[in-house]
This record gives structure tokens, C-alpha cells and sequence, in this order.
């Protein structure tokens, strides 16, 4: 399936609406393809510049979605406008909530065991139809074991909640020992879905001041949000001159 996209800061990014997203993942699936799931944000766009290893990463993913509304004001800005935004969270639940027509099974990997323990045990009263292949907590370091045990479950969707950049890192050194076929790196999306954490308020999502709710409710975050920030908003300005050079 061919979606819209659009190039910004050299990467491909994918604009195409949640449902056509649910889409392209099901017919990843249906047809055996693996993909690389990313959802990109300024913080991400801003580590690239100086981790150029996480810079080849991204490019190499199948799909880099608009998950910061920071992403989606600069295409703006840089007349390459972005229409969709899509957080991961959201693009999770839909994937949910798809399983009703959809034999999909997951796999969860990140947080600590007992958050993922309890989501196991939580979403599925949610997602009545949902299956678990299995789940494996962040804190490992034998990365081949834990391939094998996904292996060993044989789930259609993989999960990673290791943070960024970790979680993109270990989808691109590990998905070409692994037989599933959707690969997804999720942050703190776990921590949410269990409980352990609130998102922020519809009516702050409404407004686009999610990100807002999360550093206040998170102030460890100020470190290096501020300093991504700085750094993104320098590349928008480069990137704008760039394309509109003074004559």
C-alpha cells in the first residue's frame, strides 16, 4: 500500500491518517513483511544531528510517523506540510482494538517486569479479543535470549518500550533475528496503559499541549528537552534557509 509522504531534514516521513496506518500494518502482516515502526518527535529529530548512527536508523526505518505536534508545525513552517499526527499511544489502542477483526498477537517488551505483568493482565479486559504472545521487562542483556523467547511465541507485532533511542537501536540490530513482522518502538507507553502513569487530559491533547502535561508531571525531563529543543529549532531554522536561500 502506498501512503503519502513527506522529506524533511533528509528522512522520509510517512502522512497518511491512523486508519490507514491500521491498514498498511495489516497488510505487513498479511504479506510477511517486516517493518520498522517509528514515532518520531523534535527530541529524536534533535539527537540525529550529533548520533549520526541513530541518523541511519531512522533512515532505515520502513515508516517514521508524526508523533510530536513540534514535527508538525515545522513541515508547516517549511511548506512541507505534514496533515497527520498520530501518537504512538493512539496508533497502540487502534492496533488493539483492530484485534476484534484481526488474529494479531503482541508482544511486549520494556518497563519493569510488574508493569508489564499487569498490563497482561489489564488490557486484555479492555481488548476482549487481544492475545499476548508473552512479555519480557527492559532490564536484560543478552539480547539473543530474548530474541529466542520471541521467537518461541511466535507474535505477529512486537512492542518495544525501551525509550528512545534504545528501543529504535534494538529493533534495527535485532528484527533480522526475528520471525515476527511489525516492530514498534512505544516509550513510556506501557507505564500508561498499566496505570502507572496518566496521560495528559483530552482537552490538553485537545490543544496540543500534551508534551506540556508530560514534562511538568516529569520535571527529570526539563534536562534535556530544553537542550533537544534548542537544537531542533536551530534545524528548522537551517533547514528553512536551505530551502529559501537569499538571493
Amino acid at each position: 500500500m502506498m501512503v503519502k509522504t513527506q522529506t524533511l531534514f533528509g528522512l522520509s516521513i510517512t502522512d497518511c491518517s491512523l486508519k490507514t496506518m491500521v491498514e498498511v500494518i495489516d497488510q505487513s502482516i498479511t504479506e510477511k513483511n517486516q517493518v520498522h515502526i517509528v514515532t518520531l518527535n523534535p527530541e529524536m529529530l534533535a539527537r540525529q544531528v550529533h548520533e549520526k548512527s541513530f541518523y541511519r536508523v531512522l533512515q532505515r526505518a520502513e515508516f517514521c510517523i508524526a508523533d510530536g505536534n513540534g514535527l508538525i508545525w515545522a513541515s508547516g513552517f517549511l511548506g512541507k506540510k505534514i496533515e497527520h499526527r498520530i501518537p504512538g499511544i493512539d496508533l497502540l489502542e487502534a492496533l488493539f482494538q483492530e484485534t476484534g477483526r484481526k488474529p494479531w498477537s503482541f508482544y511486549f517488551l520494556g518497563s519493569r517486569q510488574e508493569v508489564v505483568e499487569h498490563l497482561a493482565e489489564i488490557i486484555p479486559k479492555q481488548f476482549p479479543h487481544l492475545r499476548i504472545a508473552g512479555t519480557h521487562d527492559g532490564f536484560f542483556t543478552d539480547d539473543q535470549v530474548i530474541c529466542d523467547q520471541i521467537n518461541q511465541s511466535h507474535p505477529d507485532i512486537v512492542l518495544v518500550g525501551l525509550g528512545s533511542p534504545k528501543q529504535e537501536y534494538w529493533i534495527d540490530k535485532n528484527r533480522s533475528r526475528l520471525s515476527s513482522f511489525v516492530f514498534m518502538g512505544v516509550g513510556g507507553s506501557f507505564d500508561v496503559l498499566s496505570g502507572v502513569k496518566k496521560r495528559a487530559p483530552l482537552f490538553l491533547r485537545k490543544i496540543r499541549l500534551e508534551w506540556a502535561y508530560r514534562v511538568f508531571s516529569e520535571p527529570s525531563r526539563f534536562r534535556r528537552i530544553i537542550p533537544a529543543f534548542w537544537t531542533f529549532g536551530i534545524m528548522v531554522w537551517k533547514e528553512k534557509r536551505l530551502r529559501n536561500p537569499k538571493k
